[in-house]
């Protein structure tokens, strides 16, 4: 016996894990129009085992995205029968309000909703944080159409 049996296989204290790490550290410092490809960290409800999740923009400039959330592949033992994607566009022609729709064909969702306030704003649709702010606000309301 090490003394380590049974103990949780991640440390939520190292601040190297990359469930610990700002996940707009993996985004260029001015965002262009094309692909905007991060992840996500989450706590498995069931295990407690940190989870790692996709969400992509696909963004051509302007007031509108696609969107596109799901389990990372990079996960341990994950199998594509794991794969439940979420997608969706996201609008912000008011430059105010986000209006975002919600498909999937796994969870039978076909859902629209507001988010007040939500807007990436003009001059800060370059920066990684409005795109990770509104990807995390996105996958939130996401994961709580499923739950």
């Amino acid at each position: 016996m090490d003394g380590h049996e049974g103990e949780d296989e991640f440390d939520d204290d190292d601040p190297n894990a990359p469930w610990n790490r700002d996940p707009a550290e993996g985004l260029p410092a001015n965002i262009e129009p094309g692909r905007i490809a991060m992840e996500f960290w989450e706590k498995d409800r069931f295990n407690g085992n940190q989870v790692v999740y996709d969400f992509i923009f696909t963004w051509r400039g302007g007031r509108q995205t696609e969107w596109y959330y799901d389990i990372s592949m990079a996960n341990a033992g994950m199998s594509v029968m794991s794969s439940a994607p979420i997608g969706g566009t996201a609008t912000w022609k008011n430059g105010t309000d986000v209006e975002v729709t919600f498909k999937s064909d796994e969870f039978d969702l076909d859902e629209e909703m507001t988010l007040g306030g939500a807007a990436p704003k003009d001059d800060a649709v370059h920066s990684p944080r409005t795109w990770v702010d509104l990807g995390r606000y996105i996958a939130g309301e996401a994961d709580a159409f499923i739950e």
